[in-house]
């Protein structure tokens, strides 16, 4: 089934950019950063009902605006700002989470990039939760949400968030940042 449904997905975009694009950092958060974003998200302000393309609206997902928390307001901007190779301004941010049963649907993002943390202080390959990368010819990627990594990549890249194996109880949690790229480098971040 799942299959059919990226088949159907492909031939309905043109992808622009390709998985060479893809940036990844290995470890940009530290083991207490990700312990205060895990304090953050065990808050019951998890709102339900998020969806990553509106010809999918039963596919959805777990979603927390997070504005007005220090760590995803400058901590993580700022690390941003150091590792991406050009000049950009945050259009959005927030969590979103995904438990068993919430397998993502392949979409692009309204963005120029997307830049996405990786917030779980722990995680087991065992239990999946890869974000999965598809190009138009087929090839693709996966990867799995190791513990305080980041990836960027180009909006236009078809992604999604796998589901979780019966093994994991708990949320997968990221946290993506919409990135606008800016040809003036005098331009300042802005505000969301």
């Amino acid at each position: 089934m799942f299959v059919v449904a990226l088949l159907n997905v492909l031939y309905n975009y043109n992808i622009m950019s390709s998985l060479t694009d893809i940036m990844s950092w290995d470890t940009i958060l530290t083991r207490g950063e990700m312990e205060e974003i895990e304090k953050i998200c065990s808050r019951a302000r998890w709102q339900w009902g998020a969806t990553s393309d509106h010809t999918a609206p039963h596919k959805k997902f777990w979603k927390m605006d997070v504005k007005g928390h220090a760590i995803f307001d400058n901590v993580i901007p700022e690390k941003i700002e150091i590792l991406v190779p050009f000049k950009h301004k945050i259009l959005d941010y927030y969590v979103n989470g995904h438990t068993r049963g919430l397998d993502g649907f392949m979409h692009k993002d309204d963005a120029d990039y997307t830049f996405l943390v990786f917030c779980n202080p722990v995680w087991d390959i065992m239990w999946g939760g890869k974000t999965m990368f598809v190009q138009d010819d087929g090839k693709f990627d996966c990867v799995f949400p190791k513990p305080g990594s980041a990836l960027c990549f180009p909006s236009d890249i078809l992604h999604c968030a796998e589901d979780t194996s019966r093994e994991f109880y708990g949320i997968r949690v990221s946290a993506a940042y919409k990135l606008k790229k800016v040809e003036n480098t005098d331009a300042e971040p802005t505000d969301v």
